[in-house]
């Protein structure tokens, strides 16, 4: 067991990583890939409609307008060449908040982009048969070419060369150049008069449909961890693909409304079909059909995998879930991260109609380049030398964000209410789930140096024993066991590293002995006690934030930590920033004997209150019942009582009883005293352990001062000092 500590434990400082696989040629293959999807097969009959023959000015300005925002995503890439694009410009220069609202709104917009372009596939797929089907069939072949592109991108890259992705972008790319060519020879100056029928505002009017169609070169960024010289490499892909689609998206639009009437592109469901069969003759329907299919499904494939490593990054630095964020050992591949894209993409599929997936898509994507503008902005704020020289240059995050957010306000009332709502539940899950675990996560993680148990519907108590000092690294052992045995569930061992803020947390760990060393023990000591237990090492910034963190982390009920032994000022130790920051369960032991001589058989139980009292009364019963013990229940009244003082003292004394399920022997007394932790110290001789409440924490008074304190600090037995977290601080805990 020891032995496969160490071995788990080296591989988990070593993290498996993306291979560099991916070159220039690869890079641009997933932006093109992206970027001429079915919408220039469909789109460009839509904008027609608002346009007229001004549409080719329209695709022109558009494309100028997305080449801004290339050129700063471009610009972000060079300078922070890391996986996860858009979202990892926002995290890292904007922090938490700026992060997760671009990352949700990229992945809502990746995961919806990706439904239409699998509706695009089923409706060119179909078109091939020359049949027609319903809208549910639709729908249905839909999703199922969604979880068989899914599956394909379960299996490792292959040499980028022969990739089959390769083939379906840049085969589309080639039936677009053959009807651009064919249909130039059809090409008829009258089709464009009047040049701008609807008016220059038509024109200006038709950008807002066909800017869904210019996104797909920042996919190339998600994935900077498997391209080769990222921070050359991923600017000119970005550029390039760009680009190329530019020039095609510009020149389909010009022989399009040359070949045919803007007004028949206007009034067909598959504009492109007409203008391929005047090119090719009677046969063009099937061969752009064809090259729809290849579109839609190479923008399929780019837009799923690249959506993957998006929520692969998100779910290391812990917004999502920790599953996302680890790769296959065998194929490299963030399996679950590719498996729910493909799940929620289908879901959308089958609950969403077309118009809102294509509404909610715009709003999306667009609202995720606001925080990307401000990002690069911040950027050349905070650093002059890499503010460019070029006045345009400059600017750019500035015109990046007011020409996004224009053709956000542009969007209609219905997108605008449903972008609301998703800025809600956005909201929603950053504060109640993502902030804290992304919080925690950057203070530490935990290292779980044991095989991950399969899920369960039933969940378990759950006790964390941070361990450090060999001294009371069996006794606490030895107790929780005990509680263990009387409240069920599972006892996880924690080992602490403390790391400085300049170092890397998994760094720390590569050279580290005395950590793994405290686990092995501890798995010894387990053995020799027939104690099992998870073991987790958890590299941390604060050792005492590491314990909270660590309790948070891995869901559990009750913290169990030994008492600091030295009589000084505990303000700022580890024990009281525990006590003051955890919303989790607490008892720290204050053990005076040799834990094998640990077998109690008089137990003193205080009772001061009812804040504490189920906590006190399951460690009395533990204990009891493991050392057959007699408990000695007692509370104290002042000398002067009152009658209302009695009362509420009796009926402590008899909810305790009440509460108090156990075959031990027990005794309930009330005394009276006017200095009651002098009277219990003095009380302790008799007892061979002490189990207490801790006080109410008074803000006007350091610790050590508080009557708990005194009594663990200074009994003359062994003493448990407990501390119920409250309702409202578990809620609490939840917003923090």
């Amino acid at each position: 067991m020891v032995d496969d500590i160490q071995e788990i434990f080296y591989k988990k400082i070593k993290p498996l990583k993306f291979k560099r696989t991916i070159g220039l040629f690869g890079a641009t293959t997933i932006g093109v890939g992206s970027l001429l999807g079915a919408g220039i097969y469909v789109l460009i009959g839509s904008a027609a409609n608002i346009a007229g023959p001004s549409v080719v000015i329209s695709y022109l300005l558009c494309g100028l307008l997305a080449f801004v925002t290339t050129i700063m995503y471009a610009d972000l890439s060079r300078l922070i060449p890391r996986s996860g694009g858009g979202y990892t410009y926002a995290y890292n220069l904007l922090g938490s908040l700026g992060g997760f609202s671009t990352g949700w709104f990229l992945a809502l917009g990746s995961i919806l982009a990706s439904s239409l372009y699998a509706i695009g596939f089923a409706e060119y797929a179909i078109s091939l048969t020359g049949k027609h089907i319903s809208d549910i069939s639709v729908k249905i072949i839909a999703i199922g070419i969604t979880l068989l592109v899914t599956m394909l991108n379960l299996l490792p890259e292959k040499n980028d060369k022969f990739n089959i992705r390769n083939w379906i972008v840049w085969g589309n790319v080639l039936i677009l150049l053959l009807l651009i060519i064919l249909s130039s020879f059809h090409s008829d100056i009258q089709n464009v008069k009047p040049f701008f029928p609807k008016g220059f505002h038509g024109t200006l009017g038709a950008i807002s449909i066909i800017y869904i169609s210019f996104f797909g070169y920042q996919l190339i960024a998600n994935s900077a961890d498997e391209i080769k010289e990222p921070e050359k490499t991923i600017p000119k892909a970005m550029k390039l693909s760009m680009l190329i689609s530019m020039a095609i998206y510009l020149m389909v639009a010009v022989t399009s409304v040359l070949a045919v009437s803007w007004t028949q592109l206007a009034a067909s469901h598959a504009p492109l079909v007409l203008v391929a069969n005047k090119s090719f003759g009677g046969n063009g329907w099937l061969i752009i059909s064809f090259g729809g299919v290849l579109a839609s499904l190479g923008a399929l494939s780019s837009t799923l995998l690249s959506q993957s490593r998006q929520a692969y990054t998100m779910g290391k630095d812990r917004f999502f879930p920790d599953i996302f964020g680890k790769l296959n050992n065998k194929t490299r591949q963030p399996s679950w991260a590719v498996i729910s894209g493909g799940i929620l993409t289908s879901i959308a599929l089958a609950t969403l109609e077309l118009e809102t997936i294509a509404k909610v898509t715009n709003f999306s994507l667009l609202l995720s380049l606001l925080p990307v503008s401000l990002a690069l902005r911040k950027l050349y704020q905070n650093n002059s030398a890499l503010r460019p020289k070029n006045i345009l240059k400059r600017f750019l995050p500035e015109i990046s964000f007011v020409v996004n957010l224009g053709l956000l306000l542009t969007m209609d009332l219905f997108s605008l209410a449903l972008g609301q709502q998703l800025i809600i539940a956005g909201i929603l899950i950053y504060f109640f789930y993502s902030r804290k675990r992304e919080k925690s996560g950057r203070e530490g993680r935990n290292i779980v140096l044991a095989e991950e148990p399969s899920f369960s519907f039933f969940r378990k108590n759950k006790i964390l024993v941070p361990v450090s000092n060999p001294e009371t690294q069996k006794a606490l052992l030895r107790f929780s066991h005990m509680l263990m045995s009387k409240k069920g569930g599972n006892i996880i061992v924690l080992a602490i590293k403390d790391v400085p803020p300049e170092k890397d947390l998994y760094e720390a760990l590569s050279d580290d002995k005395e950590t793994i060393n405290i686990i092995k023990r501890s798995i010894e000591l387990g053995k020799q006690n027939n104690i099992s237990f998870k073991p987790v090492i958890r590299v941390s910034r604060n050792i005492a934030l590491g314990i909270v963190h660590a309790a948070e982390d891995e869901n559990c009920d009750l913290i169990i930590m030994g008492f600091p032994k030295k009589a000084e000022h505990y303000s700022d130790s580890i024990f009281t920033r525990v006590l003051k920051e955890s919303h989790t369960d607490l008892i720290f032991i204050n053990l005076k004997v040799n834990p094998e001589n640990f077998i109690p058989k008089v137990l003193g139980v205080y009772i001061k209150d009812h804040r504490n009292l189920s906590l006190i009364l399951v460690c009395a019963t533990a204990i009891a019942e493991q050392t057959g013990a007699v408990l000695n229940i007692f509370s104290y009244l002042p000398q002067e009582y009152s009658r209302q003082q009695k009362n509420k003292a009796d009926k402590l004394l008899i909810q305790c009883l009440e509460e108090l399920k156990t075959t031990a022997l027990y005794s309930a007394t009330l005394f009276v005293s006017d200095d009651p932790v002098k009277d219990i110290i003095k009380k302790s001789e008799n007892f061979d352990a002490l189990i207490i409440g801790k006080d109410l924490r008074n803000p006007n008074k350091l610790p050590e001062d508080l009557p708990s304190f005194q009594i663990a600090r200074n009994a003359k037995c062994s003493v448990a000092m407990v501390k119920k977290a409250s309702r409202l601080e578990k809620i609490t805990q939840e917003f923090k």
